[in-house]
């Protein structure tokens, strides 16, 4: 059986709510912050392969957050003990009709009848859907789905930056026909399918490994979502904005609430000069630190 080396420590909210948010942007796939309980004091963690590695990441995390505590527990544990751990932070998450529950819950939890169930692997990487924008990103996916709810067979949604694939499994278990998801990480795209192999019930759908131009290149949809963070969406509004059907809707997240105007002033100004003839209204919402942006086109 192969080991882990883990370093972890205890920190504060507010650096909590700092690092979360570099994590989320820079696609970590080694640190992670943690809490437990809802009363439990934060934690930051990285798993790695070896000592040096993590001793060398370290390093360089203490140069974007020199307040970072000076000790870290060191700790060689098994694969199997580490998955075994991670299971206590990942919990089932449920709005409306919409469950994701973790593999190791499939059998333990009763859902109402009309559940609408995703079944999902824990990763680091790529995500469980445990995250605040994928979040914000699902419930919008269900205001979009509740408002349309006659046109579904037709109507195309496209997750753009689909990560572990877990927005556009939810499209098609709330009963969405045309779904697209694409990633620029080759890794992503397999952990979308071995999300999808684990969810049987749901009908085929279709992954790529794309970026933002080359994933909307000659495309729009219906319904467009894009969980990726400012310095992505902002560089490559002219894609995302044409990639929108005329009369759809636009949900952005991964989107720190502090960066909610700029990139709100950035893509109505987009739409202005590349969708002249389409009137957008604007929403927001927010959970946490975190923030989303809906425009509507007609």
């Amino acid at each position: 059986m192969s080991t882990q080396f883990e370093l972890r420590t205890l920190i504060s909210e507010e650096m909590a709510d700092l690092l979360d948010g570099y994590f989320f942007e820079i696609e970590s796939a080694h640190w992670g912050v943690m809490q437990k309980e809802i009363n439990d004091p934060y934690e930051v963690f990285g798993i790695f392969a070896g000592k040096a590695e993590a001793l060398e990441s370290l390093a360089e995390l203490r140069i974007e957050f020199p307040k970072l505590p000076e000790t870290f527990t060191e700790t060689v544990i098994e694969d199997a003990d580490w998955q075994n751990a991670y299971k206590e932070f990942v919990k089932p998450w449920n709005d409306r009709q919409l469950h994701w529950i973790p593999l190791w819950d499939r059998d333990k939890l009763e859902t109402p009848a009309e559940a609408a169930i995703v079944y999902l692997d824990a990763g680091m990487a790529f995500g469980t859907g445990a995250h605040e924008t994928t979040r914000l990103c699902a419930r919008r996916l269900q205001d979009y789905r509740d408002a349309h709810t006659n046109r579904l067979n037709t109507l195309e949604v496209i997750d753009a930056g689909c990560g572990s694939g877990v927005l556009a499994l939810s499209a098609s278990v709330l009963g969405f026909k045309k779904i697209l998801g694409f990633d620029f990480d080759p890794e992503a795209i397999v952990v979308c399918g071995s999300n999808a192999v684990e969810n049987p019930h749901i009908a085929k759908l279709d992954f790529e490994v794309a970026d933002l131009e080359k994933g909307l290149k000659g495309r729009q949809a219906d319904l467009l979502l894009a969980n990726i963070q400012t310095d992505v969406l902002i560089p490559h509004s002219d894609h995302v904005v044409q990639g929108v059907r005329s009369g759809g809707t636009l949900a952005l997240s991964g989107i720190l609430v502090k960066e909610l105007d700029q990139v709100s002033e950035h893509y109505q100004a987009k739409f202005a000069e590349l969708r002249p003839k389409d009137i957008i209204s604007v929403d927001s919402r927010q959970d946490g630190e975190w923030g989303d942006l809906l425009f509507v086109l007609s």
